[in-house]
């Protein structure tokens, strides 16, 4: 539970560190198993790094939708103080659903242009997704941001700049990332026996589930709600449709092929 750590002399936040650490992880494991499926390691390369920084504008995007009227009203900062409207709204701060649609479109787009089909990809990439994210939530834990409700036997931290300090809270950041490590071997072991779309379609549905019953243990404001549904509830609802819809697919494709 510390926001902040020193390398070669310099401060950084441990949530970026971490989300690197994922990313090149995720990078490691899509090489080292791309050639099981007789994929390129160039090409999955190139497709990985564009599908990250797809994902990362998409869940600063998104998040930049929730705070729309609260970046309006402090945009003369960027002008005057650019350094502090920068510091509020570009550090920190993300969407998973969406990184998660941004990702996808990315990998869409891409591959269309240079004439890939992406279901070739998806068994060497798709794993890495659940293991990126995952330190991405062990990086949340370490700052503060998504935090737990409060319980007597939570953890408190002592120096979030965002939880509340001194205050036991649910884990919910530790209990997300268990769940993603545990998705990612998961999909990795079904990623040889599974049809890609079906595939995709699995994961989405099963992050889905996970993201719906945690919402309930959430305990921070940000993260907005709809009648007695948090925003990413209803986002997993239309998720897990989304899914459903691509197992349904992928299912009668086999059974026409077959």
């Amino acid at each position: 539970m510390f926001p902040y750590v020193t390398l070669f002399g310099r401060v950084f936040p441990v949530y970026g560190v971490l989300g690197v650490v994922g990313a090149l992880l995720g990078l490691f494991s899509a090489l080292r198993t791309c050639k099981r499926f007789s994929i390129s390691r160039e090409d999955c390369a190139y497709l990985y790094v564009f599908i990250a920084a797809g994902a990362l504008v998409g869940a600063k995007a998104f998040y930049l939708l929730g705070v729309l009227p609260q970046l309006c009203g402090d945009l003369p900062l960027l002008f005057s103080q650019p350094g502090v409207f920068f510091a509020r709204y570009l550090s920190g701060g993300m969407v998973f659903y969406g990184g998660l649609f941004g990702g996808v479109l990315t990998s869409v787009l891409y591959c269309r242009a240079f004439h890939w089909k992406l279901g070739d990809f998806l068994p060497a990439i798709l794993p890495s997704v659940p293991l990126f994210h995952g330190f991405g939530r062990l990086g949340c834990f370490c700052a503060g941001c998504c935090y737990g409700v409060e319980v007597p036997w939570g953890l408190a931290f002592s120096q979030s700049p965002i939880a509340p300090n001194g205050v036991p809270l649910f884990p919910v950041q530790l209990v997300e990332a268990a769940g993603l490590f545990v998705m990612y071997f998961v999909f990795l072991h079904l990623a040889r026996k599974v049809a890609p779309w079906r595939l995709l379609g699995l994961y989405v549905l099963c992050y889905a589930v996970l993201r719906f019953v945690l919402e309930f243990f959430r305990g921070d404001a940000a993260r907005g709600s709809l009648w007695i549904f948090s925003t990413s509830q209803w986002l997993s609802f239309a998720a897990a449709a989304a899914g459903a819809v691509l197992i349904y697919k992928s299912r009668r494709r086999e059974a026409v092929q077959g």
